[in-house]
């Protein structure tokens, strides 16, 4: 082989590989930190009004803080934007519990932004998979919250805390800057909120007397300031949707009951034309000429129920096995609990599958179908029977489902203007084939969604 045609070769394996993923091209803009976030709240009026949709993720300092408050306040200042909002933190779930709830709890989702705080997950790099993973399966902004100061006595354990979150804060926002995510100083904000008050850390957390890590009423309010004011800041840039590298509109313009396009990324959305039809649209969808329901990566587990008088999950994660899944709802009976050995067994049983095995929680478990894989470790019932000091009954049942946003066929209503198409655990490049069976509602367009990061980034 001569020089010319090795550089031809290459040049073939250069242009699939910088189009196979959808790398950046002219003018192109992988949007870092929170701009896109910023540029859709500032660029909301009213006659052009707009969306957002904000998960919180993390543990008890993001549950305890009320979303439900920020979001009010976050919409008042902006009135033109619509925010949608799913509160998901799990109190007393460290980062390396997190890990594992996020696969149910995360990555089927995709919300504008994600905003997380929790502790722990730093020296041994949980926090950084995490965060990585986020990257690598969503669209998501995210923005990361540092450690607020908190309360404990004697002295001596009070500066041993406040330096090890003073280390940890620094290291949350080194992660934040190497996967380009948002970051919000919150321990600088909270240090000068003291400073300024002449107040102690106590005044701001738990009854103000007892060693605690949880903000009061007071605490709560200044970290729901301290995250409105980085969402109300103004951002660098303008957002502009057609220089989206990880959003790639695909405008419909066949009014035909056939539909075909290609497109490259994990998740797709329709859009219909609003119309006066009052009856819903029936879609058939194939993906690379296939049923939708043949592809193993397009089904999820949903976060299985709360353990006994708890609001934690009974099971941290449940994997889905290598049979083909269906949409299924599934229970556990957990029966012959031994709390001197900690141990138990149980039965798994779902709705279309029916028994589909027994195991002990000292063994991994897979069951009889293979369609079901719990590891031994994941378990959380001991866990929550110490900290709610309750036993969990015998025949204690925890349910979970598994599920898909891609079907076969999809109904949408008159009322409803998109939907979700398609959601997969994969990225990769599709054929699209969409068959109206029936209906006149017009498909508007498609939006084709990447993940921040590819694989081998």
């Amino acid at each position: 082989m001569n020089f010319k045609q090795l550089t031809f070769c290459f040049s073939i394996v250069f242009f699939v590989a910088f189009y196979s993923y959808g790398f950046q091209k002219e003018n192109e803009i992988r949007y870092k930190g929170i701009e896109r976030t910023l540029g859709i709240l500032h660029s909301s009026s009213k006659e052009n009004p707009k969306e957002l949709s904000v998960l919180f993720y993390g543990q008890s300092i993001i549950g305890g803080m009320k979303p439900v408050i920020l979001i009010d306040s976050l919409e008042k200042t902006f009135p033109y934007t619509t925010i949608d909002f799913k509160q998901k933190a799990i109190g007393g779930f460290t980062v390396p519990l997190l890990i594992k709830t996020a696969e149910h709890d995360l990555f089927h989702e995709n919300p504008d932004l994600i905003i997380f705080h929790a502790y722990e997950g730093i020296k041994d790099g949980l926090l950084d998979s995490l965060v990585r993973r986020i990257r690598e399966k969503m669209t998501s902004e995210i923005l990361l919250l540092n450690h607020h100061y908190v309360w404990s006595t004697p002295r001596s354990h009070l500066k041993f805390v406040n330096e090890s979150h003073d280390l940890d804060s620094k290291e949350i926002e080194k992660i934040a800057k190497k996967y380009q995510c948002g970051f919000l100083d919150v321990r600088r904000y909270w240090r000068a909120y003291l400073k300024h008050n002449n107040i102690k850390a106590n005044k701001l957390v738990g009854n103000t007397v007892k060693p605690d890590v949880h903000p009061n009423a007071k605490g709560n309010k200044l970290l729901r300031q301290i995250i409105l004011s980085k969402l109300r800041s103004k951002p660098k840039s303008i957002y502009n949707q057609e220089n989206d590298e990880l959003r790639t509109d695909i405008l419909i313009d066949d009014e035909s009951k056939q539909i075909k396009t290609e497109f490259v990324g994990n998740r797709l959305e329709l859009f219909m034309d609003e119309q006066e039809e009052k009856t819903p649209i029936v879609v058939e969808v194939l993906i690379d000429k296939k049923k939708p329901s043949t592809f193993r990566e397009f089904y999820y587990v949903t976060r299985p129920s709360k353990g006994f008088k708890s609001h934690m999950p009974a099971i941290k994660r449940v994997s889905l096995g290598p049979t083909l899944p269906r949409e299924e709802d599934w229970t556990i009976t957990i029966t012959d609990i031994d709390r001197v050995n900690k141990t138990f067994i149980y039965s798994l049983y779902g709705s279309l599958t029916g028994f589909d095995g027994s195991g002990h929680s000292d063994l991994n478990f897979v069951s009889n179908s293979n369609r079901i894989h719990i590891e031994k470790g994941d378990f959380h019932i001991f866990n929550i029977e110490d900290i709610v000091e309750k036993n969990t009954p015998q025949n204690f049942k925890i349910k979970f489902s598994v599920k898909t946003h891609t079907k076969d066929t999809i109904v949408i209503p008159h009322y409803k203007s998109k939907c979700v198409l398609y959601h997969s655990r994969l990225v990769g490049n599709h054929e699209l084939e969409l068959n109206i069976l029936k209906g006149d509602r017009k498909i508007k367009k498609l939006i084709a969604f990447k993940p921040f990061l590819s694989n081998n980034e």
